[in-house]
């Protein structure tokens, strides 16, 4: 578990986990700056299968949800696998070859954090599945470190606060049991 690895890591005076978290923030994000929605296209591309040319794409702004609005990007390609689940619970991990798709860095979803510090990916297991009963997640919000840190090191009061500092929010994936009646929608 992240969380065990970062407190442990701490306890002997690393600092692996705060290190992945600049990278991430501070580098990887910004170097895709105004590049989201590009990114966000390619791994919606990149889920079709290449040599049929086909597939669909769909991408739509809510400007009415939520306090800024809601990005939604849906496509009709592979379902989200768990080579795929690891790569983008990762940094610089792809689960894609360079011949494969348009990225293969294991980096450009990290540019969501321009929009989002939780962004959301809903998937199904199968072309024929009638709702998103796949890998469906979040990455952790500040009160998950909370829930967390209560997992990770019960009765430590600064493990919360050690792990929100430490620990990128894209190495913790947190399950989502109830899909939102607007991402429902995109399962057609």
């Amino acid at each position: 578990m992240e969380a065990e690895g970062c407190l442990a890591d701490l306890k002997r005076g690393r600092r692996a986990a705060l290190e992945i978290k600049e990278i991430t923030e501070r580098m990887l994000s910004p170097e895709y700056k105004g590049r989201v929605l590009v990114e966000l296209l390619q791994n919606a591309h990149d889920a079709h299968p290449a040599r049929d040319g086909g597939g669909r794409v769909e991408i739509v702004l809510d400007e009415d949800e939520g306090e800024h609005g809601v990005l939604y990007v849906a496509n009709g390609g592979r379902p989200l696998g768990y080579k795929n689940f690891e790569a983008l619970c990762s940094i610089g991990l792809s689960s894609k070859r360079p011949d494969e798709g348009i990225g293969h860095k294991g980096v450009g979803f990290k540019s969501v954090l321009q929009l989002s510090a939780a962004p959301e990916l809903y998937s199904v297991v199968g072309s024929t599945s009638k709702a998103f009963d796949g890998f469906c997640f979040r990455f952790a919000r500040d009160d998950d470190f909370e829930w967390l840190a209560d997992q990770a090191a019960p009765g430590i009061t600064e493990a919360a606060g050690q792990l929100r500092a430490n620990l990128s929010s894209l190495k913790v994936p947190v399950p989502v049991d109830d899909v939102p009646a607007a991402v429902v929608r995109f399962r057609r």
